[in-house]
């Protein structure tokens, strides 16, 4: 992957912000390529939407003659996952490439979150209502037909499961059966959606102690989920690694007064004080 450029990072910002800033509902899929365009400057976002549409096509032509839900689920499986070939990256999950929707069409791998967001969009191309259900610890795909709900595991082969399956990946994902709640299974919102693929580029990126990706993955946070005060702490973290005292001062200042009961507080309140010091002095 190469650093994306100033000028398409701010670009591919404005664009990010604009579809989805203050918005409970927005195009899923143009926002995760948003995600990808600011780390492909040249990506053309309409281009690979239009990969998605063409996949769609092809499913609806498979599945449309069907009736049976479970026919017309094994009919996408198999396009998707035994003609296309694409599979759960489960030994390169932190391969950040595959939180990137471009790279999961070209390469075939994915999370199970992306891999969740592409059924999601072509299932719906196909005219199957399909939304993506947020699990703790992995992602799955809801499907209804008016009747009955079934699930869906892309990262798993596409693969129809139940909610005691459900109940299952949670429990061998987190080593904690009790995450799991019922209400999961109603399906997440776009923000949540895309919130979520966000704090994975910012695990990974943290992992690779690459601050200024994972400053950026905080920052396009903070646009779709404001409300989350510990990615603000974390930017002013990440500021500070990346020299730019002033800036974390500020979001730990912010952080404190918007939280000034949190369980770090103390510590917070530590390394601002080091910061202002290290401010003082430098004037």
């Amino acid at each position: 992957m190469s650093a994306p450029g100033h000028g398409s990072r701010l670009e591919g910002r404005r664009r990010f912000r604009a579809l989805v800033e203050g918005k409970q509902s927005f195009d899923l899929l143009e926002a995760c390529l948003l995600v990808a365009a600011e780390e492909y400057p040249a990506l053309d976002v309409p281009a690979e939407a239009a990969r998605v549409d063409a996949l769609g096509r092809e499913a609806l032509r498979r599945v449309e003659p069907i009736s049976n839900l479970f026919a017309r689920l094994d009919a996408l499986r198999s396009l998707l996952f035994e003609d296309l070939g694409f599979r759960g990256s489960a030994d390169q999950q932190d391969d950040p490439r595959n939180s990137y929707l471009n790279e999961v069409l070209n390469r075939r791998l994915g999370l199970p979150i992306t891999l969740s967001i592409l059924y999601v969009e072509v299932a719906a191309r196909a005219r199957l209502e399909a939304r993506g259900v947020a699990l703790p610890g992995h992602f799955v795909v809801r499907v209804d037909d008016g009747t009955r709900t079934v699930f869906v595991d892309p990262f798993h082969g596409g693969n129809v499961i139940t909610e005691d399956d459900c109940r299952e990946l949670t429990a061998r994902t987190t080593g904690r059966a009790s995450l799991f709640r019922r209400e999961f299974l109603d399906g997440a919102s776009a923000p949540a959606i895309l919130a979520r693929l966000l704090h994975n580029l910012k695990r990974v990126h943290l992992a690779r102690e690459d601050y200024p990706r994972a400053h950026a993955a905080v920052e396009r946070i903070l646009i779709v989920s404001p409300g989350e005060h510990r990615e603000l702490r974390d930017r002013g973290f990440l500021h500070a690694h990346l020299g730019r005292t002033d800036a974390a001062v500020a979001d730990l200042e912010a952080y404190l007064t918007l939280a000034p009961r949190a369980p770090d507080a103390e510590a917070v309140r530590g390394r601002l004080a080091w910061l202002v010091r290290k401010m003082s002095e430098i004037s």
